[in-house]
């Protein structure tokens, strides 16, 4: 029988957040299913395309004294001849945000709906032969490791910084020396949890070697700060700074402590609590992958295999788009759509999910909501099961 792909968590969600979020590592066994899709053929497919993320990375097997053999990266896209020659071991493909490619892998991502959805980035999947790794190294991001096929052994070392020394390579951040501290091999519907940090370094047990990353947004706070800043200038009234009633000079050769206070206070004074959530909702609502370098809507969706699986369900969000909802409408790929009074929940409801039935559909859309409905089922951001 078909099923969705689908995680959950061994214990309260609230007792996850508390002990393990961004904490310490978790290990779950047997909590993830429905991970057939794609095979390794179907991984490889993607990474000849154009504008999908994907690299090869081999290295890290030992020699005849010891020596560790040195690490190479090639970014995709590939060609077949690419992976003609490949060696028989010691080697991993990456395909990076395949939940955009291939809409039944990012239902996936509605079992993780104890965190807030803009907290999601998006689902790598990596196949690999025996002795294939990535090396070891850290996350700046919480990541779910998810084993769909084959087994994978994970060694945890300490928690690791900007500090911690690293091997010279140009492209790989990989660690000069991870003291192990935990080791955990998994094996298909395994999951280990790992927060931001945390050194991780994973290899291939065997030649079908299947796993699913599930990597977090965790935005930069300049990036954050740059675009509440642009939001509080753009269409700015000229102000200039005041004074009124000011005392005489506390500093007479500089600039005294209360003239900072002051000026700091105006210029701040233009970020309200208004513009910063508009430019916030715009950064968090737009796709990691977008414009001319990523045809992520023109990927079909298997709506065979979804409507086995969900027989109730009659429309699913493609795996490209993101949304969040605001008291006003819909943030859809970046851009703001306003809501009817009489469809305002209607946001909520597609936000909330990627699986969508006819009943609630009705109850949260009224007409004017189902013609934009169907306006981005022609555009591609919605794809009908009936």
């Amino acid at each position: 029988m078909s099923s969705l792909p689908r995680f959950t968590l061994p214990l309260p969600a609230a007792d996850f957040l508390r002990d393990y979020w961004q904490r310490k590592p978790l290990l779950a066994r047997g909590c993830a299913s429905g991970l057939e899709i794609p095979d390794p053929d179907t991984l490889a497919g993607l990474a000849l395309e154009d504008g999908v993320e994907s690299r090869l990375i081999m290295g890290g097997q030992q020699g005849q004294h010891g020596e560790t053999a040195s690490w190479t990266q090639r970014h995709g896209p590939f060609d077949e001849d690419d992976f003609r020659t490949l060696p028989e071991s010691h080697w991993t493909l990456l395909v990076q945000s395949v939940d955009y490619c291939l809409t039944e892998v990012s239902l996936l991502l509605d079992s993780f709906d104890f965190l807030p959805p803009w907290r999601l980035e998006d689902i790598m999947i990596s196949y690999a032969v025996r002795g294939g790794s990535v090396g070891p190294h850290f996350d700046q991001y919480d990541v779910f490791l998810i084993q769909a096929s084959g087994q994978r052994r994970w060694q945890l070392g300490p928690a690791c910084d900007a500090s911690t020394p690293l091997q010279p390579h140009d492209s790989l951040r990989l660690l000069a020396d991870m003291p192990v501290q935990e080791e955990h091999l998994l094996g298909p519907g395994d999951v280990l949890y790992i927060p931001p940090g945390v050194a991780h370094w994973g290899i291939a047990e065997d030649d079908d070697c299947v796993t699913w990353s599930v990597g977090f947004r965790a935005p930069r706070r300049a990036d954050l700060l740059a675009r509440i800043t642009d939001e509080c200038l753009a269409n700015m009234p000229e102000a200039l700074f005041t004074d009124p009633g000011r005392d005489l000079p506390e500093d007479a050769a500089g600039l005294s402590d209360t003239d900072v206070d002051a000026l700091t206070a105006q210029a701040l004074g233009l970020v309200t609590p208004e513009r910063a959530r508009q430019a916030l909702m715009q950064l968090l609502s737009e796709p990691r992958q977008s414009g001319p370098d990523f045809a992520g809507l023109d990927f079909e969706v298997d709506t065979g295999h979804i409507r086995a699986a969900a027989p109730e369900a009659v429309l699913v969000r493609h795996g490209s788009t993101r949304l969040l909802a605001d008291a006003k409408g819909l943030w859809l790929n970046g851009e703001h759509v306003p809501l009817p009074d009489d469809s305002r929940s209607l946001g909520t409801y597609l936000a909330s999910r990627r699986l969508y039935d006819a009943a609630s559909l009705n109850q949260h859309a009224g007409t004017a909501g189902m013609e934009l409905l169907n306006e981005w089922i022609e555009q591609g951001f919605f794809v009908s099961l009936e």
